[in-house]
């Protein structure tokens, strides 16, 4: 089996005597979008940091492309693109002028791969507009195209469709499908199961810091309506942990 595009072995994170995450083990492989969900306070956000190298795991490793990630051992991240929280940009600079600025960083990055994220975004014919004008849902757009700039290999997003309207919601789901289809891994954090299950190939679900469930969004659909039923009958079997 090819190796793993993200490995997480028997992640660990305390704060003081508080669990947030406990022995986390998955791995997800290139070209798959791969659903992380849980309810609000599971643990989900402290895993993308530590995923990110932003936190220091207690226990246990990250490993992305074979690498393994700290926030002194970064050199891995360089093929990830991430979208976490509200993206932030330059108010008074245009969306397009903006994404200029953050090209620096990849001497690959041209002008016309600017123009390229634009248009895959649905942004193309507002670029030249400057940010403080935008909505909620054109920042998140945005913040998608600046993570897509350097065209990463994987892909981490923690609620990529906040804000957006049904319409965007749409999509930025089809973009993940093309994304998928030209073989970029996508690992994607959302409360929007809906739409996990329609972009999602595998999923993992956590509680209380622990994996209570893994594998195929068509195995765990076995029996039952859809993924949020899924999801509800897994986390309240999961009451007692």
């Amino acid at each position: 089996m090819a190796e793993p595009v993200l490995r997480l072995q028997r992640l660990t994170k305390y704060y003081g005597v508080v669990r947030a995450v406990e022995n986390l083990t998955l791995e997800v492989y290139e070209g798959e979008c791969f659903g992380f969900l849980g309810p609000n306070g599971a643990g989900k956000t402290t895993t993308i940091g530590m995923i990110l190298g932003l936190l220091w795991p207690t226990a246990g490793q990250v490993q992305v492309l074979g690498q393994r990630v700290t926030p002194t051992h970064t050199v891995a991240l360089r093929q990830v693109g991430a979208l976490v929280g509200t993206p932030g940009f330059y108010p008074y600079l245009s969306g397009r002028e903006n994404l200029r600025l953050l090209a620096r960083l990849y001497p690959e990055v041209d002008d016309a791969r600017v123009d390229q994220v634009l248009e895959q975004v649905g942004l193309a014919e507002v670029g030249h507009r400057k940010v403080k004008g935008y909505s909620t849902g054109m920042k998140q757009r945005l913040g998608l195209a600046a993570a897509l700039l350097h065209r990463p290999r994987l892909l981490v997003l923690d609620e990529p469709t906040n804000g957006l309207d049904p319409v965007g919601m749409a999509e930025v789901r089809d973009l993940l499908r093309r994304l998928v289809g030209q073989g970029v891994t996508v690992f994607l954090s959302s409360h929007l199961l809906h739409e996990v299950e329609q972009v999602c190939d595998r999923v993992a679900i956590l509680h209380r810091g622990r994996i209570v469930a893994q594998g195929p969004v068509a195995d765990l659909l076995v029996g039952r309506r859809d993924l949020e039923e899924a999801f509800m009958a897994v986390v309240q079997s999961s009451q007692t942990f």
